[in-house]
């Protein structure tokens, strides 16, 4: 249920979370983590699963802030594990290595990311093959990446405004909101628009794909 509106999530478990637990066996529910941030919720959640909420973080590719600097290189670790991920998604035969690694930094670390952009690339390789049969070497590369992401960033441009800009703008430069709970954070959150990393302390940033729309209107 974590990409379900967050309206609706809260109708869900609000009205009706006795009814969700009542089944004599095991369930795993999956929540949008914007929905922690709501002190009631959250409260309730804590209460009813018995404090059995387990946050699935975010794989932290860089250091706070260390994605902005030039020359900057993701953290191995993590770069190699979802090198993996990707790998059992699609054969190596079918995607540049060097693609891979910028599919990697553009998802921020979000497998849920990761697979989208792999996916809207599958999309347009598909595309070409209808139209060239005869090719056989048409693979997912720099090329694909690139009109795959451009698809992605209008997607992401169409559903907001000046003021989550705004939002975005603060989240961006100081790696905060200026109000985690205000309902546009949480909506950006939800959305993906901003992702929330962990290492020692809570912190946010924008989505990569995000961040370039904001240089595009000089908010970065």
């Amino acid at each position: 249920m974590d990409k379900i509106d967050l309206g609706v999530v809260r109708q869900i478990y609000e009205e009706h979370i006795k009814a969700l637990f009542q089944p004599n066996f095991r369930i795993i529910f999956t929540i949008p983590i914007s929905v922690l941030r709501e002190v009631r919720m959250a409260a309730t959640l804590t209460t009813e699963t018995n404090n059995q909420i387990v946050t699935m973080p975010v794989s932290k590719l860089f250091k706070q802030g260390e994605r902005y600097l030039t020359n900057s290189e993701p953290i191995p670790e993590q770069t190699a594990m979802l090198t993996d991920v990707m790998y059992k998604r699609i054969s190596r035969e079918l995607i540049e290595p060097e693609t891979v690694n910028k599919i990697i930094i553009y998802s921020g670390g979000v497998l849920r990311e990761l697979v989208r952009i792999t996916n809207e690339c599958c999309r347009i390789c598909l595309r070409l093959i209808r139209r060239k049969q005869d090719d056989l070497e048409i693979k997912i590369n720099a090329e694909v990446l690139e009109e795959a992401i451009t698809k992605i960033r209008i997607d992401f441009d169409t559903r907001i405004g000046k003021a989550d800009y705004e939002v975005l703008q603060q989240t961006y430069q100081e790696f905060t909101p200026n109000d985690p709970k205000e309902q546009r954070f949480l909506d950006l959150l939800h959305g993906l628009y901003v992702l929330e990393y962990r290492n020692g302390k809570l912190w946010y940033d924008v989505h990569p794909i995000v961040t370039e729309l904001l240089q595009e209107k000089g908010k970065a």
